[in-house]
């Protein structure tokens, strides 16, 4: 578990807490945060740890106040990784601070170059919380180009281009 904590689960995507959320997952997810825990004990600004904990707890929606706390000791250490700039922007983004998470996930995007499909959609989610929804689509669709899943993108598609009207969203 051990290392698992320090690599993280690199087929992960956030379906995956969804579809399992009460069976091998949910145990899975314990060991590897006792895992996390044991290795902050060693070495409390792991980066690596620290970002994938923060993440993981994001994806879940859990001890968000500690996640931030984590991406953003991570972000003081390494302020030019996207990846943990996407963290970073991804728990504010879950917190409800979503311009701020443009912000950091915008600066993401341009220091990755684009080429990660992941922060392509997460930067999407966040235009489309925003109220931008075409921009949100082209950063789903440029995340669809570079292999994001479908099965993920797809419905928040169709969702942008079917929104709700406002008197069934009260």
């Amino acid at each position: 578990w051990h290392q698992k904590a320090i690599a993280g689960t690199p087929e992960w995507d956030e379906g995956r807490a969804a579809q399992t959320a009460g069976g091998s997952y949910r145990k899975e997810m314990k060991e590897c945060y006792k895992a996390y825990e044991r290795s902050l004990g060693h070495w409390k600004d792991n980066p690596v740890v620290l970002n994938n904990y923060a993440y993981f707890l994001s994806i879940e929606g859990r001890d968000l106040e500690r996640a931030l706390s984590m991406a953003s000791r991570v972000t003081a250490l390494e302020d030019d990784n996207p990846t943990y700039l996407d963290t970073y922007a991804w728990v504010l983004y879950k917190l409800g601070r979503t311009d701020e998470a443009k912000k950091i996930l915008q600066r993401a995007v341009v220091l990755d170059g684009q080429r990660s499909p992941a922060l392509l959609a997460h930067y999407g989610d966040i235009l489309y919380a925003l109220g931008e929804r075409f921009m949100a689509e082209i950063y789903w669709r440029q995340a669809l180009e570079k292999g994001y899943s479908a099965e993920l993108i797809e419905p928040r598609m169709q969702q942008a281009a079917n929104p709700e009207p406002e008197a069934k969203k009260r």
